[in-house]
């Protein structure tokens, strides 16, 4: 048997804290009605989403983060780093939390993340002309950002029922 789940916490996708999945999450339970297995539908869409949802949360991004959206881009550190022109050794700094982004690089990852990825989740539209103009804040120490994402239908319909990822509540 299975059950919807209405609030579930996603900790594993890397990021150093969890992504709320509201309604979208399915566990099979046994004839005793204990949970033996849960399922998250379309694990790439969602990674893709949560990358450009968190993309769009003007809070500077973390090591951690910025590994994440290195893994939803599928590029290694060191395609990244040429994809930037820096030196290597500067991205591994960055992911390792040993030196902080400067705000040109911390836009350049987000953008990367808006326009690479946007095509893959449609429902959440964001306008990559956003981010060069975005207001990049410090993070406090202990401050995260908050994500809550669901399962919506995908834009213009369809008679298959397709469901995509899109972003419920974002706040830093």
């Amino acid at each position: 048997m299975f059950r919807t789940i209405s609030h579930y916490e996603e900790d594993g996708l890397g990021l150093p804290y969890p992504v709320v999945l509201i309604d979208s999450v399915e566990e099979e339970l046994d004839a005793a009605g204990t949970q033996i297995g849960v399922s998250i539908p379309d694990m790439e869409q969602l990674v893709a989403a949560v990358a450009i949802a968190r993309a769009i949360i003007p809070l500077r991004l973390d090591g951690q983060e910025v590994r994440f959206m290195r893994h939803a881009l599928d590029m290694t550190a060191t395609a990244l780093a040429e994809a930037l022109e820096i030196d290597k050794a500067t991205f591994s700094r960055w992911e390792n939390n040993k030196q902080s982004l400067g705000g040109w690089a911390d836009k350049q990852i987000r953008l990367m993340v808006v326009v690479t990825l946007g095509k893959f989740v449609p429902s959440l539209n964001v306008d990559a002309e956003q981010i060069p103009r975005m207001r990049i804040a410090d993070r406090p120490d202990g401050v995260w950002p908050q994500l809550e994402m669901r399962r919506v239908a995908a834009p213009g319909g369809g008679a298959d029922g397709a469901e995509q990822w899109d972003r419920l509540r974002l706040a830093a």
